[in-house]
């Protein structure tokens, strides 16, 4: 009895004190690395622009790497996991896409039954153009799909069944405001 009661005691141990050194290595993974300094001379014109925009400054009116990597010095410290992370952010907004729908049943089957999250959808008229252009559009959807937002651009040029049952003729113009 004592026996069974040591070994069960001495499979928890070794379980615990595995859980903690897994959490080590974790620890030292992230935390570690992520408070070392990074030189923003040996980063490319893309990352310093990608730094520069996740800390919310305009480099408009900068074309030059020079001109780039000074405004990155001057705004802070560059440290590695920043760098990580901005990267990380901008790999998810390229990999960030819109749904076109292709007609009613394919919009009732990826909004209306399921039920998955919140949809921003872009209604364009009968033979209309839409309401945000391509580059603006695409600007929201980067915008929205920091928040979990799905995205899809609904035409009613390509369902002829919509014709009659959507009231819309015209786009309202107050979202553009918002961009």
């Amino acid at each position: 009895m004592w026996l069974k009661l040591f070994f069960l005691l001495l499979y928890f141990i070794v379980l615990f004190v595995l859980a903690r050194f897994f959490e080590a290595i974790v620890w030292y993974e992230t935390g570690v690395f992520a408070t070392q300094l990074v030189d923003p001379v040996a980063l490319s014109f893309k990352k310093l622009r990608t730094i520069l925009e996740c800390r919310g400054i305009c480099y408009a009116g900068l074309p030059e790497k020079k001109d780039v990597r000074e405004l990155v010095q001057k705004s802070g410290d560059l440290m590695e996991g920043e760098l990580y992370s901005a990267l990380r952010e901008e790999e998810a907004s390229e990999s960030t896409s819109s749904t076109n729908f292709s007609g009613e049943m394919h919009f009732y089957e990826q909004v209306e039954d399921t039920k998955d999250g919140i949809w921003l959808v872009q209604v364009v008229a009968k033979d209309k153009d839409p309401l945000l252009c391509k580059d603006q559009w695409h600007k929201m959807v980067k915008k929205v799909s920091q928040f979990g937002i799905r995205t899809g651009t609904f035409n009613c040029s390509s369902d002829p069944s919509a014709g009659g049952k959507l009231p819309w003729t015209q786009p309202s113009k107050s979202i553009t405001s918002a961009i």
